[in-house]
């Protein structure tokens, strides 16, 4: 990766602006978005591969009365976008009009005045870019190197090595322009990096896991990495089964978002809530939850990966979600929106195009205390402490009841101490009930659940540690 590769906001509005003018359909929406990533993996203690691609992608809008119509392609040739905008243009012709919407309810967006009756769900006019520059931007991973990577690798190795166990892991860096023009006058650019060091350490019994993520690689510290999973994988062994049952629990922050991810993905967009798929549906300004739960959506903290615009263009916003206990609001795009009320503008989660319709918040923030994880153990009379989770689903969406195992670190606390480590257990609760049961919270940490960790979703979090009341525990596994 260099950022002399990139292609930059003046030629990137420049080209899309030429794409625009190609359009014949009444109203368009061009999404432009280049991804550079490099990744070094390692394992049993030496590194494995190092690959690095770019994936550049557009998406298309096109809109012919009230039918609206998205067609993709990754070519940045004028033949092959004009070719793109005229497919998307005649299936919306072909398409049968939206008669779903009721008149006067409008999708209209950007600048009024220019609006006609049609509808769209296109964003708000949003005519400042937003220049490259910290903390969305740091050229420090931009430009970092294998060597580099392989440096943060080292260290990891070599520590493990040294504690007699093996390490496995990826070092990722990567940056990301994002550009969006629309015929309502939208004309927005960002660009964003990404770190994100993990290791996995094997003693041949069990596993000690940790990682970091952030905009700015300078922050990484894989000596810190490196001691928190050896921690745990000495810890990691002798595992014993306990029974299935309700447990007290102390919850780390990894753990935290994978349990968050079920009622974030499934419950705070927009349209999970008109489809009545939400737990929110109906219940707004109503507690849905214990009063010790509050979150927002925030892509504008420096602590949760902050990105300044959203994929319709529109400037990222700001969002209670849940305020003590009480449900507030969901994530809206220009689309949802409107058929909320005719003149209410998105509040700016408008997500990846290719990846999902709903509106989602993708940069959830809850408050944290000063304990540490230790702390929170010390306090726990009886019960686990559990460092994350593993391919967890959600069979139950309007009563967020989920399932899933636990992974790389369980361990029994009896009278604040670990006294053992636990065979993986499985857990399949409503996560509205896990978290009434909160009883102390402790410090945040930048992380992603397990699924976005694996690169299938694009969801940040900046969660403390829990520790929680009543964990339940249906099954057990072998390992």
């Amino acid at each position: 990766m260099a950022q002399e590769h990139m292609i930059g906001e003046v030629k990137a509005l420049s080209m899309l602006e030429d794409v625009l003018n190609m359009s014949l359909a009444d109203q368009t929406e061009i999404v432009l978005e280049v991804g550079q990533q490099a990744v070094t993996r390692y394992a049993n203690n030496a590194i494995s591969q190092n690959v690095s691609a770019t994936n550049t992608r557009i998406a298309v809008r096109a809109v012919v009365g009230t039918a609206c119509a998205r067609v993709f392609t990754n070519r940045l040739d004028l033949d092959s976008l004009r070719q793109t905008i005229e497919n998307a243009t005649t299936i919306a012709r072909n398409l049968p009009a939206d008669t779903s919407k009721k008149p006067p309810t409008t999708y209209l967006a950007g600048n009024r005045a220019n609006a006609s009756a049609r509808t769209i769900p296109l964003a708000p006019s949003y005519t400042s870019p937003i220049t490259i520059a910290a903390p969305f931007f740091f050229p420090e991973t931009a430009e970092a190197t294998p060597e580099e990577r392989a440096a943060w690798i080292q260290t990891i190795i070599d520590q493990t090595r040294s504690a007699g166990f093996q390490a496995f892991g990826t070092a990722i860096t990567a940056m990301t322009e994002l550009a969006v023009v629309n015929s309502l006058g939208v004309r927005s650019y960002t660009a964003t990096t990404e770190a994100f060091l993990r290791t996995l350490v094997d003693n041949g019994e069990g596993t000690g896991y940790a990682d970091a993520l952030t905009r700015d690689a300078a922050t990484l510290s894989p000596v810190d990495i490196a001691n928190e999973a050896i921690t745990k994988c000495r810890l990691n062994r002798n595992q014993i089964t306990l029974s299935p049952g309700d447990y007290a629990a102390v919850l780390e922050p990894n753990c935290v978002a994978d349990f968050l991810r079920f009622p974030v993905r499934w419950g705070m967009g927009a349209l999970a809530v008109e489809q009545g798929m939400s737990f929110m549906a109906d219940r707004f300004g109503t507690q849905v939850t214990g009063a010790q739960v509050t979150l927002w959506d925030d892509p504008l903290d420096p602590a949760c990966m902050p990105i300044p615009i959203d994929y319709e263009g529109h400037a990222a916003q700001h969002l209670p979600l849940i305020t003590d206990g009480i449900a507030i609001d969901v994530a809206t795009d220009t689309a949802t929106a409107s058929r909320r009320s005719p003149s209410e503008p998105s509040n700016g989660h408008a997500t990846s195009p290719w990846e999902t319709e709903d509106p989602l918040p993708e940069h959830i923030v809850m408050p944290g205390g000063t304990s540490t994880a230790d702390d929170l153990t010390r306090n726990l009379t009886r019960g686990l402490r559990i460092s994350r989770l593993h391919y967890t689903h959600l069979p139950d969406v309007r009563q967020v009841i989920a399932t899933g195992t636990t992974r790389d670190g369980t361990f029994l606390v009896e009278n604040g101490e670990i006294v053992a480590a636990v065979k993986n257990m499985r857990f399949t609760q409503s996560i509205l009930d896990l978290l009434a049961g909160i009883e102390e919270v402790g410090q945040r940490k930048t992380c992603r659940d397990w699924w976005a960790a694996n690169g299938m979703e694009s969801t940040y979090y900046y969660v403390p540690s829990l520790r929680v009341a009543r964990c339940v525990f249906t099954g057990v596994t072998t390992y």
